[in-house]
C-alpha cells in the first residue's frame, strides 16, 4: 500500500529533459488535491511553455493532499493507470482547490482563491484496447534479456511513455486485454547502450485492467496451468508465507489462496496483493538463493476501490548461488 505523502513538484527543462526536485518554498501558495472519482490518479504532468512539471500522487479514491501550486496557465495530463485525462489551458496561478469528480468522463472543478468555483471538461484517451478489438501484439512470457521489440515487435516509433519512462502500449496476455507499461533498464553487454539501434532493453512489465471476477479467475487459472504457485500474499491484516508451509501440496497452497480471494472480493475494502512463482522453484527463492533456470515472477494487486487488477511480470536469470538478480 502506498502511503500518500507531501510530494514536491519537480521541473523538466526541453529539450535536456533534466529533472530535479525543489524543496517547497516557505511563502509558495498550495494547491489541493482531492480525487472524488473511482479511479486512483497516479500523476499529473503540468505542461507550461517549455517547462514540463510533474506531480506524483499515487492517490485512491477519496483520498486528498497539499502540494505546491506550479503557477501561470498550463496543460494537463492525468494518468489513472488505465486512462489518460488532458485538460488544456488550465489557470493554475489563482487555483487553490483541484477536485477531480469524473468516473467515465474527465472532470475537474476548479476553485480560485477568491472562491469562484468552475468547471473543467476534459478529453480521455483508453490504455486498455476495447473488448473484441486486436492489441498490438500478444505476450508470450516476459524472459530475462528482452528487448522491447522481443516483447512486441510492432510497437509504434511514437508510442507513449508515462512519467516514468515506461513505454504505454495495448497488450494482450493469457486472452485478456491490457494496458502495458513496457519500462526499460539497462544493457545486457558491457559497453551497449540502451537504446542501441532504437531497442530498449525490458527491466520489468506492468499490466493493466478492469479489476473483475472472472477475469482474474481465468488469469489465475492460465497462471496455474504454467506451473506456478503461490509464494507470499498480503491482505487487510492477514501475511501469508507459503514457503513455510512445506506440509501443503501445491494444491492446497493454491486452493487456500483462492479461498482467501473469495472473501477479500466479497468485501471488497482495501487493497491485496500476492507474488506467484514456479512450484520447482519456490524453495531455492525462499532460501534467498538464485534460481536453477530463468524464472518469471508475478505479482498481482487487486484494488476494489477503483477497480484495478495489477499484474507485475519480473524475469529472474537462473545462473545459481547469491540472491536473485533480476535482469533487463
Amino acid at each position: 500500500m502506498v502511503l500518500l505523502r507531501r510530494v514536491p513538484l519537480f521541473a523538466l527543462v526541453l529539450p535536456l529533459l533534466w529533472m530535479a526536485a525543489h524543496p517547497a518554498r516557505a511563502a509558495a501558495p498550495e494547491l489541493s488535491i482531492s480525487n472524488q472519482t473511482s479511479q486512483d490518479l497516479l500523476n499529473i504532468r503540468f505542461h507550461s511553455g517549455l517547462k514540463i512539471f510533474f506531480l506524483r500522487l499515487d492517490m485512491a479514491p477519496g483520498q486528498r493532499d497539499e502540494v505546491e501550486n506550479p503557477g501561470g496557465v498550463a496543460d494537463m495530463r492525468v494518468d489513472t493507470g488505465l486512462e489518460f485525462w488532458s485538460f488544456r489551458d488550465v489557470p493554475l496561478g489563482d487555483a487553490r482547490r483541484m477536485t477531480f469528480c469524473g468516473d467515465h468522463a474527465a472532470c475537474m472543478i476548479l476553485e480560485s482563491r477568491d472562491g469562484i468555483s468552475r468547471h473543467v471538461r476534459g478529453e480521455v484517451r483508453e490504455l486498455v484496447p476495447q473488448p473484441g478489438s486486436r492489441p498490438v501484439c500478444e505476450l508470450d512470457q516476459f524472459r530475462p534479456g528482452m528487448t522491447m521489440s522481443d516483447v512486441c515487435s510492432l510497437l509504434r516509433p511514437d508510442v507513449p511513455r508515462d512519467d516514468n519512462d515506461a513505454l504505454l502500449e495495448g497488450l494482450g496476455f493469457a486472452g485478456q486485454l491490457w494496458a502495458a507499461r513496457l519500462i526499460p533498464g539497462g544493457a545486457t553487454a558491457a559497453g551497449e547502450d540502451v537504446k542501441s539501434l532504437g531497442h530498449e532493453y525490458l527491466e520489468h512489465l506492468e499490466l493493466r485492467r478492469p479489476l473483475e471476477k472472472a477475469a482474474l479467475e481465468q488469469l489465475l487459472a492460465e497462471l496455474y496451468a504454467r506451473g506456478l504457485t503461490p509464494w507470499q500474499a498480503e491482505f487487510p491484516g492477514l501475511d501469508m508465507d507459503f514457503a513455510e508451509m512445506p506440509d501443503l501440496s501445491v494444491e492446497k497452497k493454491r486452493e487456500l489462496l483462492d479461498q482467501t480471494l473469495q472473501r477479500f472480493l466479497a468485501q471488497g475494502r482495501g487493497e491485496a496483493s500476492f507474488m506467484l512463482a514456479p512450484a520447482a522453484e519456490l524453495p531455492a527463492l525462499a532460501d534467498g538463493d538464485e534460481p536453477r533456470t530463468d524464472v518469471q515472477i508475478f505479482t498481482l494487486t487487486l484494488r476494489p476501490a477503483s477497480g484495478v487488477l495489477l499484474l507485475d511480470l519480473a524475469a529472474y536469470r537462473g545462473n545459481g548461488g547469491g540472491a536473485p538478480r533480476k535482469k533487463g
